[in-house]
């Protein structure tokens, strides 16, 4: 890898990102992944944009996939982002608070707000593949902070409001 590769590396893992899951069903089975590079993309249609790092396992199920459902996680979703951020972790369990909706995506109900999506279009850049998915549905879930991702942590920003409150 080049220096300034490394140094691009460096440059995002420094600068806090939203953390979001994505969910999908392809041939009857549940796939899910953790991201942080969701971003709106336009109002007209109403998308979004993420980018994938691979089109294989969950990756190349969204990208297969009818529809599926992009969560916008909550703070309190830090373990969940984590097991499908991981290979082997536990996914789909009756904990994780799912259910499937009537058009067949796993939805985690907790997350404070989740899009059902389509793919608009893609652009392969390098080994990453640049998603423009076109949102149909908002879902609305729990009403709390989102939770964030910075230097291989998450953060929650209730911690800092709490913290600036009690200074005053």
């Amino acid at each position: 890898m080049s220096q300034l590769s490394d140094d691009f590396r460096t440059a995002f893992r420094h600068h806090p990102a939203g953390v979001a899951l994505i969910t999908a069903t392809v041939d009857d089975v549940p796939y899910g992944l953790t991201i942080s590079s969701l971003a709106s993309l336009s109002i007209e249609p109403v998308a979004v944009s993420f980018s994938l790092a691979k089109e294989s396992g969950a990756a190349g199920a969204v990208l297969a996939a009818s529809s599926f459902v992009i969560h916008m996680l909550g703070e309190q979703q830090d373990e969940l982002a984590t097991n499908f951020a991981r290979p082997g972790a536990p996914r789909f369990t009756p904990e994780q608070k799912f259910r499937i909706l009537p058009t067949g995506e796993p939805h985690f109900i907790d997350a404070p707000v989740a899009f059902r999506a389509t793919l608009h279009s893609s652009v392969s850049v390098g080994g990453s593949r640049l998603i423009a998915a076109e949102v149909h549905e908002i879902l609305h879930g729990l009403s709390e902070q989102h939770l964030l991702h910075q230097n291989r942590e998450y953060l929650r920003i209730s911690e800092f409001l709490n913290a600036s409150t009690s200074r005053q």
